[in-house]
């Protein structure tokens, strides 16, 4: 296992830099990557650069008093690299026979040096785990960054001329003299959810490495290569559908298995849906014989109602409640929130993240249930994360895919054998045709038929003038964001699309929560053979006779109740909201007004409209409805963000 945070701070020339300014530079970088929760920051001098690591605080040493922090020295590979590994690897054994001798150490950071020495720079597309790694090579002045596919740590570089500094978290860059300015085209990007741009970060000059990226900075200039896309991932075939079905179980049991391998007692994150429930029906088969399974489920506080929605449930008290009685070694534990404020570990998080959530209506439950993990002692958080885009994606993208392969018969019958609202002839347009016309021509048509949803009258609390002079619009398009969110044409299109979005602030936001709280969170289901196999899986797996999701239904037979491994109906997070905002909904309109007479604030967020829609509000749940959108989405979003903005203007940290 590797260490939490990694940072190297580089001079691509005579080396001055260091050695002019390394006492001070040494001091502040190692103190803005000693905030939150782990183990001591340990720091040392290579020829030409500082490099420091940071254990996690479960390999942390034991507090006693008087004891001098223990010497630390980065690893040494064999080919001179200075390496700095984050995270930890998965399938060790396979990478080891691909290597002529064992490594001169037993960390993960020898492997993986080892591993680059020997299979050189394109070494990460045999390597699994959730890791990013830093590699200095003093006689070349060469800095080496990369971050593994899928869920990895993240990893941030800020150049000043010759001066790099790559790290864990902008805050090293800002401790060593980057300048802090929050990236305002980034943020306005982010209100209108365009988070294709994986390589943009929050602060101004301070880039991100993508998940499946390597970039080589040297003498010569940056080069930045994707090593790994989604849409690249081979084609799976097999004779028969329950080949399918045993490939992906098999894939399920190695991903629990190297992913809960390294910490003790695991702990799950638990819902009422597919995704959370499979890792914890096969996390139960890799724990020791007779452990108990704790699993936290989140459950609507105290004023909840019902959702008026047939097609949505809001409560999965009864779903997680089943799924432990039909497995005794689970340790059910709900968890409500109700008293827990709505900025809540709110500028704690800006600190420790630089960012801002756009999903931070959410983040309540997530702080309580890592904070009881931690104190109940468990190592790690498992969720159900990446289950949507992998096993468990639901094939609606089948019409359009067998459309273009020449198949109508086949888009037909799943089109009429699904159902819905409409006629069979008008679905099998919306299904199957319309996703392969141009998202313009197709946003044109929606609008004639009345039906587009106009994210400034939603979703999106920008005005929408700056968004114009901001260029938010341009950028969209041209990244190829669409923000009414249309179906699309095909499987590897849509996850693509849905990867973008979680991929960028999702690595920041989880290393945030273990700072702040001290337990990681980790997805099994992003296990990189797991995901690339369910990737290459064909739409009819995952549709069939009108069945979506067949595929995770097929596998969790007997692993889940059948109320849960049948249930068709949408689950609702955070599905309590009116209770808390009602609560809070005079401090907020107080709060719209002070920030209407903050210029910077006034400029980007459409106030006014907030301000209404909150006097307006019914303070009822409309799910699927304007209301929703308006106040949980909006006002919410556009508060989270007039926050971050005054944060950071006060100065981060």
């Amino acid at each position: 296992m590797g260490a939490l945070l990694i940072a190297a701070a580089a001079d691509l020339g005579d080396g001055g830099w260091c050695s002019q300014d390394g006492g001070a530079s040494r001091d502040r970088i190692a103190n803005s990557l000693g905030l939150g929760l782990g183990g001591p920051v340990g720091s040392a001098i290579a020829p030409g650069a500082l490099l420091f690591a940071r254990p996690p605080l479960r390999d942390a040493p034991p507090a006693r008093l008087g004891a001098r922090p223990r010497p630390w020295s980065a690893h040494v590979g064999p080919d001179g690299a200075r390496v700095l590994f984050a995270g930890e690897l998965q399938d060790r054994e396979a990478l080891l026979a691909r290597l002529p001798a064992a490594p001169a150490g037993k960390g993960d950071d020898a492997l993986y040096a080892a591993a680059l020495a020997h299979l050189g720079s394109e070494c990460d597309r045999f390597i699994n785990g959730h890791y990013a790694a830093i590699a200095w090579y003093p006689e070349q002045r060469r800095l080496r960054l990369v971050r593994a596919p899928l869920d990895a740590p993240p990893l941030h570089y800020w150049q000043d001329g010759k001066r790099i500094v790559a790290a864990s978290t902008p805050r090293a860059a800002i401790a060593a003299g980057a300048d802090p300015a929050v990236d305002e085209e980034h943020l306005a990007d982010a209100l209108f959810l365009n988070f294709r741009d994986a390589r943009r970060g929050w602060f101004c000059g301070i880039h991100r490495v993508a998940a499946g990226e390597v970039v080589e900075i040297g003498p010569g200039g940056v080069t930045r290569r994707q090593y790994w896309k989604v849409e690249d991932m081979p084609a799976v075939r097999f004779a028969r559908d329950s080949d399918y079905v045993d490939a992906v179980e098999h894939a399920m049991r190695n991903a629990l298995r190297e992913t809960a391998a390294e910490f003790d007692r695991p702990a799950v994150q638990l819902s009422g849906g597919l995704d959370s429930q499979a890792v914890a029906s096969f996390a139960m088969k890799v724990l020791p014989k007779d452990t108990p399974l704790k699993a936290y489920c989140w459950v609507p506080q105290d004023g909840y109602q019902a959702l008026p929605w047939p097609g949505a449930h809001g409560d999965e008290t009864a779903h997680a409640s089943a799924f432990a009685a039909m497995h005794p070694a689970v340790d059910l534990e709900l968890v409500d929130t109700g008293d827990l404020p709505l900025d809540h570990q709110e500028e704690t998080f800006f600190l420790l993240a630089g960012l801002a959530p756009m999903g931070a209506g959410n983040m309540h439950w997530g702080h309580e249930i890592l904070r009881r993990a931690a104190a109940a002692g468990h190592g790690v958080v498992l969720d159900g994360h990446y289950g949507n885009n992998g096993f468990s994606y639901d094939g609606l993208t089948g019409p359009a895919t067998w459309l273009r392969q020449g198949r109508p018969g086949r888009a037909w019958r799943e089109v009429r054998r699904r159902g819905g609202k409409g006629s069979d002839a008008r679905r099998f347009l919306s299904q199957a045709v319309m996703p392969h016309l141009p998202i313009r021509l197709r946003r044109k048509l929606r609008g004639m038929r009345g039906r587009a949803l106009d994210p400034f009258d939603s979703w999106c609390p920008m005005r929408r003038d700056y968004a114009e002079r901001a260029g938010v619009l341009e950028r969209s398009a041209s990244a190829g964001h669409d923000p009414l969110f249309l179906d699309l044409a095909s499987s590897r299109e849509w996850r693509a699309a849905t990867l973008a979005g979680g991929q960028g602030d999702g690595a920041d936001t989880r290393l945030a929560l273990e700072l702040l709280h001290g337990v990681p969170m980790r997805s099994p289901l992003a296990y990189r053979p797991l995901f690339e196999l369910t990737a290459g899986i064909p739409d009819e797996q995952y549709l069939r006779d009108g069945e979506t999701r067949w595929l995770a239904r097929r596998l969790l037979k007997g692993r889940v109740p059948e109320q849960v491994r049948t249930e068709r109906r949408l689950g609702i997070q955070s599905s309590d909201w009116p209770v808390r905002w009602g609560r809070e909904r005079e401090a907020i309109m107080a709060e719209l007004e002070r920030l209407s007479r903050d210029p910077a604030v006034a400029d980007m967020l459409d106030l006014p409209r907030l301000q209404r829609w909150m006097r307006e509000w019914s303070g009822e749940n409309s799910v699927g409805g304007l209301e929703s959108a308006r106040i949980f989405c909006a006002a919410g979003r556009g508060l989270t963000a007039a926050r971050y903005l005054r944060f950071q203007a006060r100065g981060n940290g």
